[in-house]
């Protein structure tokens, strides 16, 4: 075959071959935008409540919970009645008009930790897990979030105005906030006695003032729906010997 003949040869083939190349890059193009609209997604409906409740049936008692009705009766995460939602932090704290953001979610307290959602992950497959889930301390929650040198509770989106110059939720701030109660709740009245947060502020039953556990505090109105110490470990027991029934 002569020169000029191979050369119109290649000529021809030329076009299917553009042709094939072009398909390969409008496939790959195509699977990365589906790519990226998936991750898109998941992130979006990672922030969602719904996906810890889907990823972990453990967590849908908790979704539940936090998805109840504001300043309204409901039931803590044991099934037990409260007078009060508000009186559960994770309630009170969903929608606000007094942080940073308008809707707190699940993940804006409970940030993701890599290491410790694979442990949970490998006891949750294996069933290796307690019912009820024990609850965290807040020094657990922070260090679950990595939080070890700032608050929980105050934060850049959250109690802002509680934090001192160090960082940390200054305790004279912190009773200045309450100071205009008949009794103030958070009044350092026993200087060696050290309590987090979370000793009496609870995600997701009834909040509880510790001090009746030594104090009656008969003539102290509780807040709506909070409980004495006294009826919180009642609560408490009650819920355990439901959910373990």
């Amino acid at each position: 075959m002569s020169e000029d003949k191979q050369n119109i040869g290649r000529d021809f083939d030329m076009p299917e071959k553009k042709r094939k190349g072009s398909k390969k890059i409008a496939i790959v193009a195509v699977i990365v935008v589906v790519l990226v609209a998936v991750g898109a997604g998941m992130m979006v409906w990672h922030e969602s409540p719904t996906f810890c409740s889907t990823m972990c049936h453990v967590e849908g008692t908790y979704v539940d919970n936090y998805m109840q009705e504001q300043n309204a009766p409901g039931t803590d995460k044991y099934g037990n009645q409260v007078e009060n939602t508000n009186a559960m932090m994770a309630v009170l704290h969903r929608e606000t008009a007094a942080t940073a953001k308008s809707e707190i979610l699940c993940v804006d307290c409970h940030i993701p930790n890599f290491v410790e959602l694979a442990h949970d992950g490998m006891n949750y497959v294996t069933g290796n897990y307690p019912l009820p889930r024990n609850e965290r301390s807040l020094s657990a929650l922070m260090s679950w979030d990595n939080k070890a040198g700032e608050s929980f509770c105050a934060n850049e989106n959250c109690h802002v105005y509680l934090l001192g110059d160090d960082g940390q939720i200054s305790m004279t701030k912190l009773a200045e906030s309450t100071s205009t109660r008949a009794f103030n709740y958070h009044e350092q009245h026993h200087a060696a006695l050290s309590l987090e947060c979370n000793d009496c502020h609870k995600g997701h039953r009834a909040s509880t003032v510790v001090c009746t556990a030594c104090h009656e505090h008969e003539n102290i109105d509780l807040p709506e729906g909070w409980l004495t110490y006294d009826e919180a470990q009642k609560a408490l027991a009650d819920g355990y010997a439901g959910v373990n029934a």
